[in-house]
């Protein structure tokens, strides 16, 4: 079972990535940062590009959508699920969680829930936070959207 030690050890691609919404919000930080988080270069802004290239496009066999794949990240596209930016690199994870990184807009978030939705990708909770962050950037006269 998912909260059993054993799972939690286990290292499983794609499949038990465990954090709180800090946790994966920070994570997204140093790549919407260019690589780089509290001072500390953590990967090269060319390293970023690379990742956010897209290295295949389609149907997913697993999610059952359409997704644009870079290295080990989904490539936002347009329209995306990861906000207005079509080259935000993100993940979403079973249940509703997500994490993205927004280069353009400097913008990181992430997304964990204490109930568990039926959705792979663009449950209608992230949609709707993502929506709400963008608008309010917009309102605050950020420039983005």
């Amino acid at each position: 079972a998912t909260w059993d030690r054993a799972w939690r050890a286990a290292e499983i691609p794609a499949a038990n990535g465990h954090g709180n919404a800090r946790s994966v919000a920070r994570f997204y930080a140093a790549l919407a940062c260019d690589g780089e988080l509290d001072g500390v270069r953590l990967v090269s802004p060319a390293t970023l590009d690379q990742a956010g290239a897209v290295q295949c496009a389609g149907v997913d066999a697993v999610l059952g959508v359409y997704v644009q794949w870079g290295l080990g990240l989904i490539v936002n596209g347009s329209p995306g699920i990861y906000g207005p930016n079509p080259k935000s690199l993100g993940h979403s994870g079973y249940g509703g969680s997500f994490g993205f990184a927004d280069r353009e807009a400097r913008l990181s978030m992430g997304y964990v829930m204490n109930r568990m939705g039926a959705n792979l990708a663009g449950d209608p909770r992230s949609v709707t936070l993502i929506s709400a962050v963008y608008d309010a950037l917009a309102a605050h006269g950020s420039g983005v959207r």
